[in-house]
């Protein structure tokens, strides 16, 4: 019955042909670095702010942010595709080109090798900007002896990125108390780790059998290798060299060759959506497996309410409360809040990219951001939600400026 189920699930996955196809096509003709998926480097976009209302004045901040670009998670994802290549390469195996690539993954695996789900530089430079650009947007709240509350899972790149940002802010203002935590404590609303682990392995499992049906391999193997018996699995090979063209993006000191010209445009597309699919059924809102991923982002929203609540009371003297985690909470955060461009359920997945694409939802350094202000006179708050630096469209009455009783009563529906 459970493999009937997923063959009807595949069946329908593999319908139609997405709505976004050929303007997604084109985008990564154009710029290649949009395939990475979760391992796109933070590139906030430009955009002009709707002027604050008259009359209101910014005096708190709740963030939640992703942790910066990093290595690889595991070495064996440097081991096992340096391994492929050397074995290929003793069995005299590889065409030049083949050559060419085994030197570029060389290089990488030297890089990367034992610094396993570290932050890479860039993702500490990722945090300080971000952390300039708030302290530049909303300089009153940061004003004076301000106070900000830190936490971070107990993951090191989530602690680092939260130095990263803490630091800058202390650099233009030396005054702020700033008090920085990394505690178990906090992990029921910042990262349940076993329930993530728990809930990920059948989305893992689709996934997989999405990719075996769609990857061919057969047209990059021809160009890397000689003899096709030297590679047992051509289609993991594939996948893997796609995932270190992205991540290689994240650890730009490298200054080696872009990897994604060993890919053709339909290749890259297809690996793009491969990927796109397993981080929407891994952590996105997917019809079939969402649900327990939007459910264990319900503690982190009732953290920000709560606390968001307890500062316009004036019990608590907070001017930010910042958080640093994981893509895990990000992804499933937007879903519950129904961020426009984030929470579509959407049964065929060939369809998914005109709905929802992960490298927009969560690159390395994802944020949300709930910046408070209050009129002094009506003693009115409003609050503008931002994410990763944009206004978030909620499927409520108005915005950007949403008005704190209607938002926090939204909000409670949502996790009560």
């Amino acid at each position: 019955m459970k493999h009937l189920k997923i063959l009807l699930f595949l069946l329908l996955a593999f319908g139609v042909s997405g709505l976004r196809g050929q303007s997604a096509r084109e985008e990564l003709s154009a710029n290649p670095a949009c395939a990475d998926g979760i391992y796109r480097v933070y590139t906030p976009e430009n955009t002009v702010r709707t002027p604050v209302p008259k009359g209101y004045k910014p005096f708190y901040i709740s963030h939640f942010g992703r942790h910066g670009s990093r290595w690889l998670l595991r070495n064996s994802e440097y081991t096992d595709l340096k391994a492929y290549f050397d074995a290929a390469a003793a069995a005299d195996g590889l065409t030049d080109f083949g050559q060419d690539v085994r030197r570029r993954i060389e290089l990488i695996h030297a890089d990367g090798i034992d610094r396993a789900g570290d932050l890479a530089p860039l993702g500490a430079v990722q945090h300080r900007e971000i952390a300039g650009r708030m302290y530049a947007d909303y300089p009153a709240v940061f004003a004076g002896d301000a106070r900000i509350d830190a936490r971070s899972t107990t993951v090191v790149r989530c602690v680092l990125s939260m130095a990263a940002f803490c630091e800058r802010i202390k650099e233009l203002n030396s005054s702020v108390s700033i008090t920085r935590d990394a505690s178990a404590r906090d992990l029921g609303y910042m990262a349940n780790y076993p329930a993530i682990r728990a809930a990920g392995k059948e989305p893992d499992r689709v996934a997989d059998s999405i990719c075996r049906a769609l990857v061919r391999p057969e047209r990059l193997m021809k160009m890397l290798i000689t003899d096709s018996e030297c590679i047992d699995d051509p289609q993991e090979l594939m996948i893997r060299l796609h995932i270190l063209a992205a991540i290689t993006q994240n650890v730009n000191h490298l200054n080696i060759e872009a990897f994604y010209d060993i890919f053709t445009d339909e290749e890259l597309y297809t690996l793009w959506e491969c990927e796109n699919m397993r981080r929407y059924l891994q952590m996105g809102p997917s019809a079939r497996f969402g649900d327990p991923f939007v459910a264990d982002s319900k503690p982190l929203l009732r953290n920000i309410i709560e606390t968001g609540q307890k500062v316009i009371d004036g019990k608590s003297d907070l001017s930010a409360s910042l958080r640093f985690g994981h893509d895990s909470y990000i992804m499933p955060l937007l879903a519950l809040l129904n961020v426009e461009g984030t929470s579509a359920r959407v049964e065929n997945l060939r369809k998914l990219g005109a709905f929802w694409s992960v490298e927009k939802v969560s690159p390395m350094a994802a944020n949300i951001q709930f910046i408070f202000f209050r009129n002094p006179r009506t003693a009115d708050v409003r609050v503008r939600v931002l994410h990763n630096e944009l206004d978030a469209k909620l499927p409520l009455a108005g915005g950007p400026y949403y008005p704190w009783k209607e938002l926090k009563k939204y909000c409670e529906s949502l996790y009560e």
